[in-house]
């Protein structure tokens, strides 16, 4: 929950469409919304603009294609992020080495820790 009371939204970005049901599912089951979804680097950026979400996850490579523009336009928006990927973190940029991130495959209770970090983030702000 944000300090208002409302359900912390979500921005989901993920490539595969059977994990996206699964994580919208999962992170409804944790008490969050995912408000908006996307599977391409394209459409996440442009989601991006609209700037309906609170936090975001995002798969670090979308069909081949690496999400590094999009964590990029989050910094800029001031939006706390984490990645998902199955690759390891030591194969994130050295910009995103402090960048929260949940290996392939985790568990519910992994991204309900993760996301409640990512609200902590929120308050500070």
């Amino acid at each position: 929950m944000g300090s208002d009371g409302k359900a912390v939204r979500v921005f989901l970005v993920e490539d595969e469409p059977t994990l996206m049901m699964v994580l919208e599912q999962a992170i409804g089951q944790v008490g969050y919304e995912v408000s908006v979804t996307a599977e391409d680097l394209p459409t996440a950026l442009a989601c991006a603009e609209e700037a309906n979400f609170d936090v975001a996850v995002l798969d670090v490579n979308l069909n081949g294609v690496e999400s590094y523009p999009m964590a990029d336009r989050l910094v800029e928006l001031g939006v706390p992020f984490l990645f998902t990927t199955g690759l390891g973190a030591n194969r994130l940029p050295e910009r995103f080495k402090e960048t929260p991130f949940l290996e392939k495959p985790f568990r519910l209770k992994e991204i309900a820790a993760s996301l409640q970090s990512l609200c902590q983030e929120l308050e500070v702000h």
